[in-house]
């Protein structure tokens, strides 16, 4: 990236890019990439920021955000996502975490809980859950990326918006 500004609009267009993904399908495969179907949902949080330079933001709370036609009509009106809360399901885990769009970055992870008793295995367990889901990090977006290279990405982003 050869500036913040770059770094954050990408980081805006990914989480459009998640927020798109899981309005329309919900689940998206990863197998080619060994780590099967996955189930993506923006929960609870959507903030969006203006794109035009006037300082206006947003934040809407909802269980059902991708039920919203706010948020789609706020999108239209030149606002992109500046944070969401994701919840992501895989083989029977399941993460919560917020991800920002500048600086680009997750936080407030919530890692699936183990079931084990033992200190050690519970440790070891929540480590490979939290290496997991870097890893399905990582395939989305490097799925949104290939995504976005495609001719058909732009005209299909603005159907799924109603532009």
């Amino acid at each position: 990236m050869k500036n913040n500004q770059e770094s954050a609009y990408i980081g805006q267009e990914f989480l459009l890019w998640i927020y798109w993904k899981s309005c329309e399908e919900g689940t998206l495969s990863l197998e080619d990439l060994g780590l099967g179907e996955i189930n993506i949902s923006v929960e609870e949080v959507i903030d969006l920021v203006s794109i035009k330079g006037d300082g206006y933001s947003e934040t809407i709370k909802s269980t059902d955000i991708a039920e919203l036609d706010s948020v789609r009509e706020s999108i239209r009106l030149g606002r992109l996502p500046s944070l969401i809360k994701l919840r992501i399901i895989s083989n029977h885990l399941e993460w919560f975490f917020q991800i920002k769009a500048n600086p680009f970055k997750v936080s407030s992870v919530k890692l699936p809980l183990t079931g084990e008793k033992d200190e050690t295995e519970m440790i070891s367990q929540r480590l490979e859950s939290l290496t997991k889901l870097d890893l399905i990090m990582q395939a989305l977006f490097n799925t949104f990326i290939l995504e976005r290279e495609e001719s058909s990405f732009t005209e299909s982003m603005k159907t799924f918006l109603g532009l």
